[in-house]
């Protein structure tokens, strides 16, 4: 399948670039200065890594063909937010454009991996008021970033409820999830039913497990 190539890269460019990561830190402790290119190296190195868990789960939804728009989506968003930050930390930092390709990178990843954790088809309406809530509080806190003179402290108050809310409805997919009977571990996937033949490919680590419902 599509994403297990794709977790499969994800997990060992992540290993890579933590590496280089610390290789950097060792450096810049032996040399005894922390030098502004290092903090460059380093934010792109994160950024990298954030930007890739955003589009690896977009790409998760699409091959999965759940909510494909909602994959392309992250895809695009991961890949147009990380060329603006890479821009924005090698050349004259601005804050509004950096910030707000961050914002969207973090709502585009908890409303994919949301969906993503989702096990139980009775848990919709919780996905659907994370995203609510996530839509509700993304579009005003990117209005306050480009004009900062727009809050006040009672509209901050609000605001920070709604992010509250979201996350919290972000932690109740999964967790809810697991109290019920019919939910399926991660590891477990639904290849098809019988009667017939099925062709299985099984990524490393998988197992193929056969039961009957009857």
């Amino acid at each position: 399948m599509l994403g297990i190539g794709f977790r499969r890269v994800f997990w060992l460019g992540a290993a890579a670039l933590l590496g280089v990561a610390a290789l950097i830190g060792i450096v810049a402790l032996v040399r005894g200065e922390f030098t502004d290119t290092d903090g460059k190296i380093l934010g792109t190195l994160a950024i990298t890594l954030g930007a890739g868990a955003v589009c690896l789960a977009g790409l998760a939804l699409v091959d999965r063909r759940d909510l494909v728009p909602l994959g392309w989506a992250a895809v695009a968003v991961g890949l147009g937010g990380y060329a603006v930050m890479l821009r924005e930390i090698w050349s004259d930092f601005g804050d509004r454009p950096f910030v707000t390709s961050l914002l969207l990178l973090g709502v585009l990843l908890l409303a994919t991996t949301a969906r993503l954790l989702l096990r139980r088809t009775s848990l919709e309406p919780l996905y659907l008021a994370h995203v609510v809530l996530l839509t509700l509080a993304t579009a005003p806190t990117v209005w306050l970033i480009w004009d900062e003179g727009a809050g006040n402290d009672s509209w901050a108050k609000v605001l920070g409820s709604v992010w509250i809310l979201a996350g919290l409805s972000w932690f109740l997919v999964p967790v809810l999830g697991r109290t019920g009977g019919g939910a399926r571990s991660p590891s477990e996937r639904v290849v098809g039913t019988g009667p017939g033949r099925f062709e299985v490919e099984l990524a490393d680590g998988e197992r193929l497990v056969v039961r009957s419902d009857r």
